[in-house]
């Protein structure tokens, strides 16, 4: 009999037919480790989240996730702060893979589902804002809202360059808002263009880019990016992939356990590559607070 369960959580709709074939690749390990496994597929929006509260309800002890970021922080909001939280596996099948990419979990699915072989768990941070969880960044501004403009067919042809490309267009037009940041207490105003709130260092598919962010720190990192002229967007981005964005002049950086932040006009923010809440939002941080399996290093 087994003496322990799995759940295995599939979006069909990413990696196409192989999603199936993984999830077989995934079942036959678990129950060669001797896990009793129960399989859920998505259908739609939320499905994920429903499917990890059942998991912290029947108190399962792993969760393996067949999805890109959007069904991984489906599953994070359906576990953080439950009373019972399984360690969890992902198997990258998304366009950006940002968690995946920022914890050195391998990309190729095939090598991700023997993570399973070696049972080497993490604690990582969970980042809380008002009352849902996200497990890389929020951004805040017309740079961010740009990427809900990326079609089906440029993620497809193109991969994170479509959210890059989308994002130059949004920073030529220089949309400038007033930012209210409240932070130990201490509370300053700016004019920005960009607001980046972190958890993990990679940002458009691109490690290492925010190279204050460790995942398991217990802080939030926070950018403030202030209006730029067209020379230095260009240093900016320069220094952005090099991974010293904090040091430039045009940015105000803070780590902290916890931030609100008051924009004005009201701005949607961008919650780990989706659309997500307007401001203003309170923001804080669960340190160590799930346990995912990487690969042994």
């Amino acid at each position: 009999m087994a003496s322990q369960q799995a759940m295995i959580i599939v979006n069909p709709s990413s990696g196409r037919e192989k999603a199936q074939q993984f999830k077989d690749d995934i079942r036959e390990i678990l129950e060669h480790h001797d896990y009793e496994v129960l399989v859920r597929e998505t259908e739609k929006a939320n499905d994920a989240l429903q499917f990890a509260e059942e998991a912290s309800q029947l108190k399962i002890d792993l969760v393996s996730v067949l999805g890109g970021d959007g069904t991984v922080n489906e599953v994070i909001n359906g576990l953080a702060e439950k009373e019972h939280r399984p360690m969890l596996h992902i198997i990258p099948l998304g366009t950006v893979n940002n968690f995946a990419k920022a914890l050195d979990i391998p990309l190729k699915p095939e090598e991700a589902i023997q993570v399973l072989n070696e049972m080497n768990a993490r604690p990582i941070d969970v980042g809380k804002i008002n009352d849902h969880y996200f497990m890389n960044l929020v951004n805040i501004g017309a740079i961010a809202e740009a990427t809900y403009q990326v079609s089906a067919e440029q993620k497809s042809k193109l991969g994170p360059l479509a959210y890059f490309i989308e994002g130059v267009k949004k920073f030529s037009e220089h949309d400038i808002f007033t930012a209210e940041i409240e932070h130990d207490q201490e509370k300053e105003q700016y004019q920005v263009i960009l607001i980046i709130i972190a958890v993990t260092d990679t940002v458009a598919g691109i490690q290492h880019v925010l190279s204050e962010a460790e995942v398991d720190d217990g802080y939030l990192h926070v950018y403030a990016i202030k209006d730029l002229t067209n020379l230095e967007s260009v240093s900016m981005l320069t220094q952005f992939v090099n991974g010293s964005l904090k040091d430039q002049q045009q940015v105000a950086y803070w780590k902290t356990k916890e931030i609100s932040v008051h924009t004005t006009p009201s701005k949607i923010t961008n919650i780990d590559g989706d659309e997500g809440e307007s401001t203003p939002i309170n923001l804080s941080v669960l340190k160590q607070h799930i346990n995912i399996l990487t690969k042994n290093t």
